[in-house]
C-alpha cells in the first residue's frame, strides 16, 4: 500500500502543481487576482471571516511548493524504504503541506493563524520523527522558538479586533504594535537572529522532510508574511530592524558554515544565510527582489538537500562531509548534481541562482546604500562562495575515507525522477520565472566599472575567506575557529538563559507562592477545612446512627410490649 499512495499523493500534488503555475502565468498577463471571503459569525462591529487571495505571488508560490512536495514524495520511496512507518510519515507531510498552502493563500490574520500553528505542530512531529534523545530535544527547541511567533500572532490578532477586520489588505493604516508583533513572528519562523538556534537542530528530522522544510515550507513561511506586509511596513522604520537582523543572521550563518563538517548542517546553515539575504532584501524596501529570490532558492535548495541525503545514505546514515571524499568517483551523476546546485547557489551566470542574486547585488550598489551596509553585504556574499565551493571540494577530493566496502549507485529510477527534474529547474528555471516577475521588477543601471568591482570584490573576499579558515584550522587561533564552529554559541544564548530563567521563576514562585501565603490562603486553608467538615460530618452520621439504633430499639421494645399485653 505504501508505494501507490507515495504515487497517486505525488502525482495530485504534482496536477495541482501545473495548475497554479498556469493560473500564475494568466494573472501575470491579465494583471487580476481574485479575492474570496466567508464571513464565519459577526459580535457587534466586528466580522471574523475566513478569506482566499489568489494572485500572480501566491499561485507561484503554491506552485513551487505542490512541484518540490510532488518530487520529495517520490524521492521518499527510495529514502525511507524499511521504514515500518512510511504511510504515517506521508500523511504528517501532507498535513504539513496543507498548513503552508492555508498560510499562502490567506490576507487575514486568523486564517493565517491556522496555517501558522499548522507548521509548527506538524514540523515538531517530523522532527521527533527518528525516536531519540537527539531528536526529542531538537524537536523541543523547535517548538518552543515557533511558540514565541504564535504567541505574538494572537496578541496581533487580539490588538486589530478595534479595526473591525482581521484582513491586513483592507486595513490601510495599521498601528505600529500590531506591525511589530508580526515582524516578530516572522523573525521566529524564519530564524533570524536571536531565533536561529532551532534550525540547524531541526536537522534531526529525516533528509526528505529537511529537503522540503528548507526549499519551500516551515522557514520560508516568515518571509512570505513579511513580503504581504510590506506595502503598510515599509512606511515605518521597522525595515531598518529587518536589514539589521537579516545583516546579523546573513554574516553569523556563512561564517560558521565555513567551519562545518556534518554535511545536513552545512546546508541548512546556507538555508539560514540565505534567508538573512531575503530579510536584507525586504529591508531595503524591494519586496518583489525577495520573492524572486525566495522562489530560485526553493529550487536549487531542495535538490541540493536530496543530492546530499543520497551522499548520506550511501554512508550509512553518516553525515560527516570529510567521509563524502571521492563521491565524484562512485557516484558521478550525483556528484555532478551536488555540485551544480552549489554552483546555482553561488549565483554563477546564467545558472537560477544568479537572477535574483545578481539583482541584489546591483540595488546594494544602486540604491544609495551606506557603505557599511553595501561592504556586509558584499562580505556575506563572499562567505556564501566560500562555503558552497568548500562543500563542492569535500565531494570532489580524490582523497577517500570512506570504508572499502562502501558502495553507491546512481540508477534508482525514483531518485532518478525526483532529482534530476529539480536539478533541471535549478539550473535552467531562473530565466522562466525571471521573466514572469519582470514587470513588477525594478531595473537598476550600473557603469561598467560598478558591475566589475562586483566580481572583482567577490573574488578577492572568497580568497581572503578560504585562506582565514586554513589559518584558523591550521595554525592561529584552535579557540577562536571552535567559537565559530558552535555558531558563535548563539544556541546557548538560545536554550541555556530560558532554561535558568524558568528554573529561577519556577523557585521563585514556590518559595513565595507554593509555600508561602498562596499556602496558607489557598491551599492549606482548604485542607484545614475540609478536614473541619470532614469531622463534622463523620460527627453528625455518628449522631445520625446512633439515632436510628435507639428509634430501632424502642420500636422493637414497643413491639415487644404490644404483644405482650395483647
Amino acid at each position: 500500500m505504501t508505494k501507490p499512495f507515495h504515487k497517486l499523493s505525488s502525482a495530485l500534488l504534482l496536477f495541482l502543481s501545473l495548475s497554479c503555475a498556469l493560473q500564475a502565468l494568466s494573472f501575470t498577463l491579465k494583471s487580476s487576482s481574485i479575492f474570496l471571503e466567508w464571513m464565519i459569525f459577526s459580535f457587534n462591529s466586528n466580522y471574523i471571516t475566513m478569506s482566499v487571495i489568489l494572485d500572480q505571488k501566491s499561485t507561484l508560490f503554491l506552485a513551487t511548493v505542490f512541484m518540490i512536495s510532488s518530487f520529495i514524495l517520490v524521492y521518499s520511496i527510495y529514502y525511507m524504504e524499511g521504514d515500518q512507518n512510511n504511510n504515517r510519515f506521508v500523511i504528517i507531510l501532507l498535513f504539513f503541506i496543507c498548513s503552508m498552502v492555508f498560510l499562502i493563500i490567506s490576507p487575514n490574520l486568523i486564517s493565517i493563524m491556522l496555517g501558522w500553528d499548522g507548521l509548527g505542530l506538524t514540523s515538531y512531529a517530523l522532527v521527533v520523527y527518528y525516536q531519540s534523545e537527539y531528536s526529542a530535544n531538537s524537536g523541543m527547541i523547535t517548538i518552543l522558538s515557533n511558540r514565541v511567533g504564535d504567541s505574538t500572532i494572537m496578541v496581533a490578532i487580539a490588538w486589530m479586533l478595534y479595526k473591525g477586520s482581521h484582513n491586513f489588505t483592507c486595513v490601510q493604516n495599521l498601528d505600529w504594535a500590531v506591525l511589530v508583533l508580526v515582524v516578530i513572528s516572522s523573525f521566529t519562523k524564519s530564524a533570524q537572529l536571536p531565533f536561529s538556534a532551532w534550525l540547524p537542530a531541526a536537522m534531526a528530522a529525516p533528509t526528505p522532510v529537511s529537503a522540503l522544510v528548507h526549499s519551500s515550507t516551515l522557514v520560508t513561511a516568515g518571509v512570505f508574511i513579511m513580503i504581504r506586509f510590506m506595502p503598510v511596513v515599509k512606511v515605518t522604520l521597522l525595515p531598518s530592524l529587518t536589514l539589521t537582523a537579516g545583516l546579523m543572521t546573513m554574516l553569523a550563518a556563512g561564517w560558521v558554515a565555513n567551519f562545518e563538517t556534518d554535511l545536513k548542517k552545512v546546508i541548512a546553515l546556507s538555508t539560514l544565510s540565505q534567508l538573512g539575504l531575503m530579510f536584507v532584501i525586504l529591508g531595503l524596501g524591494n519586496e518583489d527582489l525577495a520573492f524572486l529570490h525566495l522562489i530560485m532558492h526553493a529550487l536549487f535548495k531542495s535538490t541540493l538537500f536530496m543530492a546530499a541525503g543520497f551522499v548520506i545514505h550511501n554512508l550509512n546514515n553518516s553525515q560527516e562531509g570529510r567521509f563524502a571524499n571521492s563521491f565524484s568517483v562512485s557516484s558521478p551523476v550525483l556528484s555532478l548534481v551536488f555540485s551544480c546546485t552549489n554552483i546555482s547557489l553561488c549565483g554563477v551566470p546564467f545558472m537560477t541562482g544568479f537572477f535574483s542574486k545578481d539583482s541584489i547585488l546591483e540595488q546594494s550598489f544602486s540604491d544609495n546604500s551606506s557603505n557599511f551596509i553595501m561592504s556586509l553585504i558584499i562580505l556575506s556574499t563572499g562567505l556564501t562562495l566560500a562555503y558552497s565551493l568548500r562543500s563542492v571540494m569535500l565531494i570532489s577530493t580524490q582523497k577517500s575515507y570512506n570504508p572499502p566496502a562502501s558502495q553507491s549507485s546512481d540508477f534508482s529510477g525514483k531518485l532518478f525522477y525526483s532529482t534530476h527534474l529539480l536539478f533541471l529547474l535549478s539550473v535552467v528555471g531562473g530565466w522562466f520565472i525571471s521573466w514572469l516577475l519582470q514587470p513588477s521588477l525594478k531595473i537598476f543601471l550600473l557603469s561598467t566599472w560598478q558591475k566589475f568591482s562586483i566580481l572583482t570584490v567577490l573574488a578577492v573576499t572568497t580568497l581572503l575567506i578560504f585562506a582565514t579558515v586554513k589559518t584558523f584550522f591550521t595554525m592561529v587561533n584552535k579557540k577562536l575557529s571552535f567559537l565559530f564552529y558552535l555558531m558563535i554559541f548563539v544556541p546557548f544564548m538560545t536554550k541555556v538563559p530560558s532554561t535558568v530563567m524558568g528554573k529561577k521563576i519556577g523557585q521563585t514562585s514556590t518559595q513565595s507562592m507554593e509555600k508561602g501565603w498562596l499556602e496558607e490562603a489557598a491551599a492549606m486553608n482548604l485542607v484545614k477545612k475540609s478536614t473541619l467538615s470532614s469531622y463534622l460530618i463523620n460527627k453528625t452520621n455518628l449522631i445520625m446512627v446512633m439515632t436510628q439504633f435507639v428509634l430501632a430499639f424502642f420500636m422493637i421494645f414497643l413491639l415487644i410490649t404490644v404483644n405482650c399485653l395483647l
